[in-house]
């Protein structure tokens, strides 16, 4: 028994200790007089911008003048300018040559012009001190966008392996019909397989209010759509900027709620939300089982795969 009452004993007081320490650790962690406050020998500001080195200029605008100020106290040896990733951040070509003061400074003010602002755009300044050592500020300078563009979207004429109804936001969505109640307000527009001339079926852009009268699996309350084949080229649809929407605006009103589509043609689409334009890049003929409106599935079935970009603007 006595042993046993000395190891609680010992195992009490090394309790103690480690409470101790550990309050110990806490209280001076805890104490501002034991803070270390690093101020870093080299500063580079931007006037007028806050601290995410982030500017947005204004829908139309095509250029912005930066005004940089750098301070050292370990003397200013030398400034290089790059371009900058503007998702990433990573460090892109030289702008230029670089500058080497001779002699040093402490401080040094300039100004950089974005020219072109078509696209988002960013720039690092590296600076080196005396010292040798390098540092590195970015700034990214933003666009309104006037016209949005999607990214390269799969769609289908029915419902196989992606969807035949399309969505312009979030870059471009294609929806299968089990989905696409969910998105009913995002739904631009949609591709079916249709009967024109003959007994063969062609890809067509079709009218999602259209779909229930032409025999294509339907979903209620989708919006009106038309559509008209415009005489641009892909290089006139890629040539249409970000910040300049008046190339899709002048287009003709487009009359038709069902259109048959070419690969490489581009055309205009226009509902109550927004007008664009639409390239049809690859068109291929396939084949798979596909799912009826009534829930059936049918072995064997010809349908159109299609990778197509939309570029549009909001209808104001």
């Amino acid at each position: 028994m006595h042993v046993e009452n000395k190891l609680k004993r010992n195992r009490m007081k090394n309790l103690i200790k480690i409470f101790l320490a550990v309050f110990l650790f806490v209280t001076a962690a805890c104490d501002d007089t034991n803070k270390v406050n690093y101020t870093p020998p080299m500063t580079i500001t931007f006037e007028n911008v806050d601290e995410s080195n982030i500017v947005v200029v204004e829908k139309g605008v095509t250029s912005y003048t930066a005004k940089i100020k750098i301070e050292s106290s370990t003397k200013i040896r030398s400034l290089a300018l790059y371009e900058a990733d503007v998702k990433t951040g990573a460090k892109g070509n030289m702008i230029g040559k670089d500058t080497l003061f001779n002699p040093s400074l402490d401080t040094y003010s300039f100004e950089y012009e974005f020219t072109g602002l078509t696209t988002n755009k960013a720039v690092l300044i590296e600076v080196e001190d005396d010292n040798l050592m390098s540092f590195s500020k970015k700034i990214l300078v933003k666009i309104t966008r006037d016209v949005f563009e999607s990214g390269i979207v799969i769609v289908e004429s029915s419902d196989a392996f992606y969807g035949s109804y399309y969505g312009s936001w979030l870059d471009g969505r294609a929806y299968i019909s089990k989905e696409a109640p969910k998105y009913v307000n995002e739904i631009d527009f949609s591709f079916g397989n249709i009967v024109i001339t003959g007994t063969d079926t062609v890809a067509a852009l079709v009218s999602p209010d259209k779909r229930k009268e032409l025999g294509l699996p339907f979903i209620p309350d989708l919006k009106s759509c038309k559509f008209e084949l415009t005489a641009l080229t892909k290089a006139n649809f890629d040539a249409i900027p970000a910040v300049d929407g008046s190339a899709i605006r002048a287009l003709p009103e487009p009359t038709q709620s069902v259109l048959k589509v070419e690969a490489g043609k581009v055309y205009t689409y226009e509902n109550d939300a927004e007008k664009g334009v639409v390239f049809i890049g690859v068109l291929q003929n396939k084949r798979a089982s596909l799912q009826q409106q009534d829930g059936s599935w049918i072995n064997n079935q010809a349908y159109h795969q299609l990778r197509i970009i939309t570029k549009h603007v909001i209808k104001e």
